[in-house]
């Protein structure tokens, strides 16, 4: 028993120990490499990122058409103080969500011909508590019933501006990927990086696709 534990610490050793030359071995390699990224490319990398980040989360999107806008308002209110289901925590982004439909309802009052417009995250609830609609008993599954067809229409125009919103936010993820591989001494090809958001992207459209159906 002995005998294995000293070869096991030998072995961690042995691990440790190479670990921290491979360390070593590329700090020397960034040190000594000519084409690393230049202070001020990471600095403009570091501005790009950064910028891009603060407008998507400032950003709305319209929400259906703006003929529509006024009946998906009105629904979406009706399905947040009726129909939604939360847990634990969820109180809070039901309120949050609540908060962010009066806004709009607002906003549409001194804009009648405007798009309901909605924020990023506010999609993404609204959208996952579509996903997860339920009641309790027969009576209400008969009221959600006369509902089906205008639910249907709300949650196929969420889904579309939230398909538009994670697309931005996945070309946003690479910007903070190349700017976090530029301040360690790397350049990143974002051509590999746009192949597999695209190929993320239409995996997502299919999945979304059969939700729908």
């Amino acid at each position: 028993m002995a005998e294995n534990e000293k070869q096991n610490e030998k072995t961690v050793e042995l691990e440790i120990n190479n670990l921290k030359e491979l360390d070593e071995k590329l700090k020397e390699t960034l040190k000594n490499n000519p084409n690393k990224p230049s202070e001020e490319e990471i600095e403009k990398a570091k501005k790009e990122f950064e910028e891009a980040y603060k407008n998507f989360f400032q950003k709305s999107w319209n929400i259906g058409d703006a003929k529509d806008a006024q009946e998906i308002l009105e629904y979406i209110q009706h399905f947040v103080r009726n129909r939604i289901f939360w847990t634990k925590n969820g109180w809070m982004g039901v309120i949050k969500m609540m908060e962010e439909l009066n806004d709009a309802e607002e906003f549409l009052k001194v804009n009648p011909k405007e798009n309901l417009k909605m924020g990023y995250q506010a999609m993404e609830f609204i959208f996952y508590s579509f996903q997860n609609a339920g009641g309790i008993g027969l009576q209400s599954a008969l009221d959600f019933e006369k509902e089906k067809e205008i639910f249907a229409k709300c949650f196929d125009a969420i889904g579309k501006s939230l398909s538009l919103a994670r697309e931005e936010l996945k070309k946003i993820q690479i910007l903070q990927d190349k700017y976090s591989a530029m301040s360690q001494g790397f350049y990143l090809e974002i051509e590999d990086l746009s192949e597999n958001t695209e190929k993320e992207e239409s995996e997502n459209s299919s999945e979304n696709e059969n939700i729908s159906s």
